[in-house]
């Protein structure tokens, strides 16, 4: 049995371990624009994480990850259902998320495959792509966008 919950502060360091865990660049937490959802197993802990950078009309999905441990249970697409339903909600138009090897998943999802500049332009102070555009990744990257 799997939980899926907004995330909270308190959360925060076991979303970073799972991440870390899985080699992703590191989150960013503190920026008010932000948010953060969660999936928890039995035991309270978290297996499963998407974010969200918060633009004016567009978000960046970040960090989608599922423990090994808890694949096969639908939870990267309950949270990224999660994540669209809040969107909606707020009035978002776009969502793009960066994957270079989870392509089939996004286009599962509905999600379109981009230019990057286009991402470069809907969310020019994303705290992911001033960190990609540090590491040199974004010439290499893919982007995608889901419309809501």
């Amino acid at each position: 049995m799997y939980t899926l919950r907004a995330a909270t502060g308190a959360d925060h360091p076991s979303i970073a371990t799972l991440i870390d865990d899985y080699q992703m660049v590191p989150p960013l937490f503190g920026h008010a624009r932000n948010q953060w959802w969660v999936s928890c197993d039995a035991h309270g802990r978290v297996v499963a994480c998407i974010g969200a950078e918060q633009g004016d009309s567009a978000w960046l999905l970040r960090s989608a990850i599922v423990a090994t441990s808890a694949r096969g249970h639908g939870l990267g697409r309950q949270l990224t259902v999660a994540l669209i339903t809040a969107a909606q909600q707020q009035g978002i138009r776009h969502i793009y998320c960066f994957s270079t090897d989870a392509g089939d998943f996004w286009q599962h999802m509905g999600f379109v495959h981009v230019p990057v500049a286009e991402v470069l332009t809907m969310l020019p102070s994303a705290p992911q792509i001033a960190q990609f555009e540090r590491l040199g990744w974004l010439p290499s990257e893919v982007a995608w966008r889901y419309d809501t």
